[in-house]
């Protein structure tokens, strides 16, 4: 569903979108209960004052299709009480009766990325996935057939809520060669590492608190702290990652809670952080007593130059809790991640998972065990490290062939994506239409700000797209860049400059 601004007709802005959002109302597309976005958010998708959307909305309250309600926003009305008053509503008004912080997931942007990605037409760079057709679907098939055929009993029911007792030996003991001292009793499984997130966000924040994270930063990350209602604290990265001088210069002035980095093949720059920057984050973390969240689910993901040793390994004073998952190294879909760190938080945070699901696939965790241990883990890692680097090369002559001039970037070392940049103050949200028309899609970058910031930026991933599929998406891509501008030059002050945006 679009709304869409003539920037050249006479009826005011505030008016067509008044209009365009009645008729929704009307032919039953925006039902009784939808929310609609808040004001400041549909201006900045519109690219319109905020005034602009605050008159829509009041001519629509004066024709009462819609109503606000304080800490809920802006719902579309019953429209049977328009006609009957006094006539109640039927059934509950559930949208009505949702807290704020299951918002955190209507990002517009995002749900139009990826609804262009579900298109079977479509190339996308946009998803964080591993490459489909390297899962070593045959050897776990075996694998899960032996757990069932000696263990099947147990295995299919509960386990303790700190995982699988021999998945968190294995664990350990796999993590140890980086550096890493923990033992068994300090890692706590959980289902993928988003659990592992909200997990510790539940267990240290409150309302208020400061969290510093990286700008830009992982998306899902953003919605979990928004969720717990904290308040964040965006930290610039630059080519040598989170840039640690400025946070030095507000850690004593505002004292986060916590600190949240990625600092290995970062997403989504796909930046390292460097050793003398991590060294520096620790010092300071320690002296004030802060806690440091490490996110490595791309470590052992690296194609090129010399290992740097993760934080938790460099850590001297019991300031990091280790966060990593499978998701990326091996299956997504069996959702089996963890966190290292001091006993006590581990306890605590088990204590807290048993609130919340009890425990992780006990089946899932033997076969991520059994892979660990038999050597088959590595083995796959080894088998991914020579396949990757040839979707990363494939993409990066492809910018070099079809996008130079219109498109900046950066090579990583590791990870999954591509960090690249507009020129010419070009907006990846204005790029998305033109791109879904040419079959392809990305990542919008201002997404993964936790600010206003980033607009001009796009995520593009080469692990998931077929290796054949990357030089023509990128082809697609450049088209559309093109596209936009021949747009933005000879269209500004036409019909064809008018916006499209998604509002929902």
């Amino acid at each position: 569903m679009l709304i869409e601004l003539d920037r050249t007709s006479t009826v005011p802005l505030y008016r067509q979108i008044a209009e365009q959002l009645r008729a929704r109302i009307s032919s039953g597309e925006l039902v009784p209960g939808t929310r609609l976005p808040p004001e400041r958010r549909l201006a900045a998708v519109l690219g319109v004052n905020r005034t602009t959307v605050v008159n829509a909305y009041r001519e629509l309250a004066a024709d009462g299709l819609i109503v606000g309600h304080v800490g809920r926003g802006t719902i579309v009305a019953d429209p049977s009480r328009l006609h009957e008053p006094g006539t109640p509503a039927s059934g509950i008004p559930w949208p009505q009766l949702f807290t704020p912080a299951t918002d955190v997931m209507n990002d517009p942007l995002l749900q139009d990325t990826m609804l262009v990605s579900s298109r079977p037409d479509v190339i996308t760079f946009a998803t964080g996935m591993p490459a489909p057709e390297l899962y070593p679907i045959a050897t776990m098939r075996q694998l899960l057939d032996e757990a069932l055929h000696q263990a099947g009993q147990s295995l299919l029911q509960y386990c303790p809520a700190e995982g699988y007792p021999p998945l968190r030996e294995a664990l350990a003991s796999w993590i140890a060669p980086s550096g890493m001292r923990f033992g068994p009793d300090d890692v706590l499984v959980v289902a993928g590492s988003q659990q592992g997130l909200y997990l510790l966000a539940r267990a240290l924040l409150e309302p208020g608190d400061i969290v510093a994270v990286e700008s830009p930063t992982y998306l899902g990350a953003l919605q979990v702290f928004r969720a717990v209602g904290a308040r964040l604290l965006p930290i610039p990265v630059d080519q040598h990652g989170m840039r640690v001088g400025l946070l030095e210069d507000v850690v004593a002035r505002r004292r986060p809670k916590l600190i949240y980095t990625l600092p290995t093949f970062q997403n989504p720059t796909g930046t390292t952080m460097s050793r003398d920057r991590r060294e520096r984050l620790l010092a300071l973390a320690a002296r004030y007593q802060v806690p440091v969240i490490e996110d490595d689910p791309y470590g052992a993901l690296r194609y090129a130059g010399e290992s740097i040793p993760p934080l938790a390994a460099l850590d001297q004073h019991g300031v990091v809790l280790y966060l990593s998952t499978v998701s990326k190294i091996l299956f997504p879909g069996f959702r089996i991640g963890w966190i290292a760190g001091p006993r006590p938080v581990i306890e605590r945070l088990a204590i807290l998972k048993q609130i919340v699901d009890l425990d992780t696939n006990p089946l899932a965790q033997w076969a991520v065990w059994a892979f660990i241990t038999r050597g088959l883990l590595d083995a796959h890692l080894e088998r991914l490290r020579r396949h990757y680097p040839e979707r990363l090369e494939r993409m990066l002559a492809a910018l070099e062939r079809y996008a130079t001039g219109v498109l900046e970037w950066t090579r990583p070392a590791g990870g999954f994506y591509v960090w690249c940049r507009l020129t010419d103050g070009l907006r990846a949200r204005d790029l998305l239409p033109e791109a879904a028309r040419r079959g392809v899609a990305f990542a919008p970058g201002e997404s993964f700000h936790p600010d206003d910031a980033g607009t001009g930026t796009l995520r593009l991933n080469f692990t998931f797209p077929p290796v054949t599929a990357i030089e023509p998406g990128i082809a697609r891509l450049a088209e559309a860049v093109q596209a936009l501008r021949s747009i933005r030059l000879n269209g500004e002050g036409s019909r064809r400059a008018r916006v499209v945006a998604p509002i929902v």
